[in-house]
């Protein structure tokens, strides 16, 4: 038997199902309305649908319908009632033996809903059946209204009802908005290419699909929704345009004018953790990870102690980002920066909170991270371990920055440089630094270029050894031969890109660290063998 009978005060919720009727009547409805619907708009129509189909079959079952009771007995041609998933009307067709020696003498009767479900069957003359309870399944005396369905189950009616959409070979979605593939109009290479030189007109972009719309001449008898669709879809399908809109604005742009730090994911930001599981670190050192949010981490969404998204975030720099004038996308980073719906990369405006200077940044989202600060970095001689706040603008495409400045003054900070066979050292010298930082991971680089060469030679040592060598290096530094877990994290990070994890895994595991405290470290050279 299928279509199991479901509680009526469960058809709203998990036991929802998206029907091919609604998928058949959500069809037709695109094709009547001409206009391209998002799925929370979709799943609303369903909503109301059901609704009104609710309350017909409830003025049929007034008129003298049978509920339907899994005890009972039927005849064929018996109209019967039914509350699972939702309130419908059949008729039943059929009766005949059940064949399941486990439950005894029972019927089945098959029921016929019409062209919208077909037929189904179900068990009859079924005393014990947790179904013949009537309040169980019964539910309201009064329907719920649409609208206090949509608030209470919109979400996970859109949910299910994407998912179905999704699967769907006969129907598109562009910028969050779905419509039947065949009847988009058609756009030739020839609209495109006119596109194409529309946007190098325009330095690559980004402009919206209604400024070239203006250009490309689809014709006028077309509803002008359903232009600005088809041409969104077919601008989509050529490799010579990129869409990077935040969420819900679709803007476009010339992906060979794209900087090719957005196109490429640099190198020195590639995850070069080694393999293999993090052990579970202790309280002191899982704080540290959290407090780094290195974008490679596991981190939580929201913010841990508010459950709110933070309206800005203080960012510590590492060299990595610093070198390619980029910011971490961290999962709690993320939230204020504009994302979408499916683009890969999102073009936004910078904004200096000081200056007042504006200038474009580029979410990558696959490559965790954010582009665009490489100037902003030089003009303020940014260093490692700097800090820099970034909040949510004023709309959805700008970001704000602010750097913490202070007054300049010549600080002692760790200085990094290579060493003549290509290795990297570390010394304290003065620097002029102009914000505030982390003395924790704080370090100067005079010459980038050679810590370039360093990092590229560093890539074939084992992570143990690349590990040991950094942080012997930096025991060097003061009397006491003593490293902190942060400061070891962003010096590492100088010559391989790694989320903090494997680095105190490191701590943890390999005899020749000693813990002193707090997190604190020294080298035992007693146990370190080459």
């Amino acid at each position: 038997m299928n279509d199991r009978p479901t509680p009526k005060g469960d058809s709203w919720g998990a036991a929802f199902t998206i029907e091919d009727a609604d998928l058949d009547y959500l069809y037709n409805l695109l094709l009547e309305e001409e206009t391209p619907l998002t799925t929370a708009e979709m799943a609303q129509c369903i909503i109301r649908r059901r609704h009104q189909r609710e309350l017909e079959a409830r003025k049929r079952r007034e008129q003298g319908a049978t509920p339907y009771l899994p005890r009972e007995t039927y005849t064929v041609g018996q109209k019967v009632a039914f509350n699972f998933p939702h309130p419908t009307l059949g008729t039943v067709v059929a009766v005949r033996p059940g064949r399941n020696p486990d439950y005894g003498d029972f019927d089945v009767i098959k029921v016929d809903f019409g062209d919208e479900r077909g037929q189904r069957e179900y068990a009859a003359r079924f005393p014990n059946h947790v179904l013949n309870s009537q309040d169980l399944y019964h539910g309201e005396a009064e329907l719920l209204s649409p609208e206090a369905i949509i608030e209470k189950y919109g979400a996970l009616v859109a949910a299910k009802l994407e998912a179905r959409l999704k699967a769907s070979p006969e129907i598109v979605r562009l910028a969050g908005r779905w419509f039947p593939r065949a009847l988009l109009a058609t756009v030739n290479i020839g609209h495109l290419n006119l596109a194409e030189a529309v946007l190098d007109m325009a330095g690559g972009g980004p402009l919206p699909t209604e400024a070239l719309l203006k250009e490309v001449d689809l014709p006028a008898n077309i509803n002008p929704r359903l232009q600005a669709f088809s041409l969104h879809y077919a601008l989509q399908e050529d490799p010579r345009f990129d869409e990077v809109g935040p969420a819900g604005e679709v803007l476009w742009y010339l992906r060979r004018l794209e900087p090719l730090e957005v196109i490429y994911p640099p190198r020195r930001l590639e995850n070069a953790a080694p393999e293999g599981d993090v052990p579970e670190l202790p309280m002191h050192l899982a704080g540290l990870v959290a407090e780094i949010d290195d974008e490679w981490s596991p981190a939580p969404a929201v913010d841990a102690s508010t459950g709110e998204q933070p309206h800005e975030m203080t960012i510590t720099l590492t060299f990595p980002h610093r070198r390619v004038g980029t910011l971490p996308l961290s999962p709690r980073l993320a939230s204020l920066f504009p994302t979408a719906y499916e683009a890969p990369r999102v073009l936004f405006t910078w904004v200096d909170v000081d200056t007042g200077e504006r200038f474009p940044g580029w979410v990558v989202r696959q490559g965790r991270y954010v582009f665009g600060l490489d100037e902003w970095f030089r003009k303020l001689d940014f260093p490692v371990g700097g800090q820099l706040t970034v909040g949510a603008g004023a709309s959805r495409g700008e970001v704000v920055i602010r750097a913490s400045k202070r007054r300049p003054s010549r600080e002692w900070v760790r200085m990094a440089a290579a060493t003549p066979d290509g290795r990297l050292t570390f010394t304290m010298q003065k620097y002029n630094i102009g914000v505030h930082y982390d003395d924790l991971m704080v370090i100067a680089i005079q010459n980038p270029v050679a810590i370039d060469e360093v990092w590229l030679k560093s890539q074939n040592l084992p992570f143990p050894r690349l590990v040991a060598d950094v942080f012997r290096e930096l025991a060097k530094l003061n009397p006491q031969s003593a490293v902190h877990a942060k400061t070891l994290y962003a010096a590492v990070n100088v010559v391989r890109r790694c989320p903090p994890g494997p680095i105190f895994a490191q701590l943890l595991t390999q005899p020749y660290y000693v813990h002193v405290g707090d997190a604190y470290w020294r080298f035992d050279q007693s146990q370190w063998t080459e």
